[in-house]
């Protein structure tokens, strides 16, 4: 390296200005002698700017204020000439799309972008409940001589203690399904041949006592432990066409004189409430399972709704039915929904909303309605007819509405009497035929968390 152009620094011993000058003024560097001391550093030198004024632009004859880069005149058709490259033109995509789906395997208007094709998932379908298997068949049958084939008679109700009574005519007889054993309980009355005595019969809640409604107003109440007659009494000269239990101790039954007689059996001489609301016979009674209200039905196509607490007994009166109104069901599950069934010449099954008085439903059965009752192991009602089809049919139940699941033929005649086994699995059935069958239609109820070892009906 030029030691003589890089040593800047003051050698020892010589500190004079004029020596300082002199060292400085004879460094020659090409800097300096390219810019002098009248030229402004910030321009151009003149001799680069004469070195390219013999430098014509290729495009434009006029000189260039930036001659001292190259700055390319960036236009397509310039870029393609400078490069040739020639465009490639055709009327339709034909090509590109037999390129893309050969080569590049793209279909349409694809993402080339996309790493992975979504596999289409298959729609979920609904996994349906398989369909219970309820045999067509009974599992056993009874023959029941002097069985009425009457509308206004309520004669077979299967107890909690899992006996079964049935009134034939002029004799009561309890059936005992364990032992299988069969005792005559009410004796035999002597009156006209054509003429039952015994029209209506029902267990309390807990089966201790049995009421029986006689044809002359009479309601004998017998005490099964003793086999023995308890109490009797007589509010009504006319007969007692259906029995209902709100407790042990409290009870209601619909009478042909078209009332309705509320009694307790712990006060037998005191008759307590009467209600009177209907113009023809009681044919149909029933509490809800909350205890706040009795529904009663009429051969006067009416349903009344009792309340059982308040000034006011009749809360309402539904006029619906277009015949008489025997078929009665309380929902279990669903406060103040109950289910009422019409005669011939209505043939409709309607649920009821009786706390806002409206019609959830109404369903076209094409028979007499005779008997309903809710199920309390699956959302299910059972319903049994009359003219013209002797039937037992299962309905599921979706927002009220009934959906036939299955229908079960037997009867010759029509089924009249309705109940069900104390764990609720099975169905017991009556007819004028003078038969009782028993069905197995309803899956074991599950055990229920809380206690039944104490339930409010029956603390008083």
């Amino acid at each position: 390296m030029n030691q003589d152009y890089y040593n800047l620094t003051p050698q020892k011993g010589k500190n004079t200005l004029a020596q300082r000058t002199t060292t400085s003024t004879c460094l020659h560097s090409p800097i300096q002698e390219l810019y002098s001391n009248s030229v402004n550093p910030w321009k151009t030198p003149k001799s680069l700017l004469k070195s390219n004024q013999s430098e014509k632009s290729p495009d434009n004859n006029q000189k260039s204020p930036y001659s001292d880069r190259y700055i390319p005149f960036r236009q397509d058709d310039i870029a393609r000439n400078l490069f040739n490259i020639q465009p490639f033109e055709t009327e339709s995509n034909s090509y590109q799309e037999l390129l893309s789906e050969n080569m590049l395997q793209i279909q349409g208007d694809e993402n080339i972008l996309q790493f992975a094709k979504k596999q289409e998932q298959p729609k979920q379908q609904k996994q349906l409940e398989p369909k219970r298997k309820i045999e067509n068949c009974p599992i056993k049958v009874l023959d029941a001589p002097g069985l009425e084939d009457d509308f206004y008679q309520d004669t077979l109700h299967w107890g909690h203690n899992n006996m079964i009574a049935v009134g034939l005519q002029r004799s009561v007889f309890v059936y005992n399904v364990s032992t299988q054993k069969v005792s005559k309980l009410a004796p035999q009355q002597s009156v006209t041949q054509d003429q039952a005595y015994y029209t209506a019969v029902q267990w309390n809640t807990n089966a201790g006592l049995l009421a029986i409604g006689c044809f002359d107003g009479f309601l004998n109440f017998y005490d099964i432990n003793k086999m023995s007659l308890y109490q009797k009494h007589q509010f009504s000269k006319k007969r007692i066409s259906c029995i209902t239990w709100q407790n042990p101790n409290i009870f209601a039954y619909g009478c042909k004189d078209k009332t309705i007689v509320l009694g307790d059996i712990r006060t037998p001489l005191v008759r307590q409430v009467v209600y009177e609301n209907h113009s023809q016979e009681v044919c149909g009674i029933t509490f809800d399972t909350n205890e706040y209200q009795l529904a009663s039905g009429g051969n006067d196509n009416k349903v009344c709704i009792w309340q059982m607490r308040g000034t006011q007994p009749l809360a309402l009166e539904i006029n619906s039915h277009k015949a008489a109104v025997r078929a009665l069901a309380w929902n279990p599950y669903s406060s103040g929904i109950l289910a009422t069934g019409g005669g011939n010449n209505d043939k409709t099954i309607k649920i009821h909303n009786t706390l806002s008085n409206t019609l959830l439903s109404s369903n076209q059965v094409d028979s007499q309605v005779c008997k309903l009752r809710y199920s309390r192991s699956v959302n299910e009602l059972v319903s049994t007819h009359g003219y013209e089809k002797n039937l037992i049919n299962i309905w599921s139940i979706k927002n009220h509405s009934l959906k036939k699941s299955h229908q079960l033929e037997g009867h010759l005649e029509r089924v009249l009497y309705l109940s069900a086994s104390p764990d609720e699995t099975t169905i017991l059935t009556g007819s004028g035929d003078e038969t009782i069958k028993f069905w197995k239609v309803f899956p074991t109820m599950q055990n229920n968390s809380n206690s039944q070892l104490f339930q409010m009906s029956d603390i008083r």
